[in-house]
């Protein structure tokens, strides 16, 4: 067993460092007091096994409080005297007690208003960053939509080309087969007429085939302008509602 004799010098009185000493100490089983002492220092006495005296002078130097600073510390060690049989805090007058709590709320009130501050400036940034890197993948997003938008209207377009030609061949191909159709016709009648009279139903049949074909004809040619007309349309409407 070991006594350490700790002198603790910079910003250690009035700030809560004698309730954080006592609490390391009752957490590593350590005993003793701490005591500030006239000299704006605080003074620590405490017994115990080598190691845990070690530990407890590493602990007892807070480095995250934003109260405490630490500037020096000196250690003496000695053999322990086994007069502890715990670790106390070693106060003033309660005056002065109360005085340092009240010093040492005020410390950290103010303390933590300006972590709160801090903490609210770096929220915006934050924030502001936040806002600059949405807005700059809605804009992103916008253009590459439009770029895709342009390439699918471009599409559109030559598919209605398309279409349109395919259409224009086929009427074409449908006025030369009429036009052929219509000199078969006229043919065919010309000959059956120099045919006997039994022929005259087989001549009526063929009569009412080549009605049918000029209909069917009739109603397919209708039925592509339909369609042709209907994407057009369709084309219309869709780059109104994009514009």
């Amino acid at each position: 067993m070991k006594r350490a004799i700790i002198i603790v010098k910079g910003r250690v009185q009035k700030v809560g460092y004698r309730d954080l000493v006592a609490d390391r100490a009752m957490d590593l089983g350590v005993v003793g007091f701490v005591e500030n002492q006239p000299d704006r220092t605080v003074k620590i006495i405490a017994e115990g096994e080598e190691e845990i005296l070690e530990e407890f002078v590493k602990k007892a130097q807070p480095e995250d409080d934003p109260l405490i600073r630490i500037t020096q510390v000196d250690v003496e060690y000695e053999k322990a005297t086994g007069e502890f049989e715990f670790f106390e805090i070693k106060r003033g007058s309660s005056e002065e007690e109360t005085a340092e709590r009240l010093d040492t709320a005020a410390k950290s009130l103010k303390e933590l208003i300006k972590t709160t501050a801090m903490m609210n400036e770096n929220l915006g940034n934050k924030i502001d960053a936040g806002r600059e890197e949405i807005s700059s993948t809605i804009k992103s997003g916008n253009e590459m939509l439009a770029a895709k938008q342009d390439v699918m209207l471009g599409k559109q377009d030559q598919t209605i080309s398309i279409i349109k030609s395919g259409v224009d061949e086929t009427r074409e191909s449908r006025e030369e087969n009429k036009t052929i159709l219509q000199d078969f016709h006229r043919d065919t009648i010309q000959r059956f007429d120099n045919l006997d009279t039994k022929y005259g139903k087989i001549a009526e049949n063929i009569e009412r085939i080549l009605e049918e074909l000029k209909e069917e004809r009739k109603e397919y040619r209708e039925s592509v302008e339909k369609l042709v007309n209907a994407i057009i349309e369709s084309r219309k409407g869709g780059g109104g509602a994009n514009d």
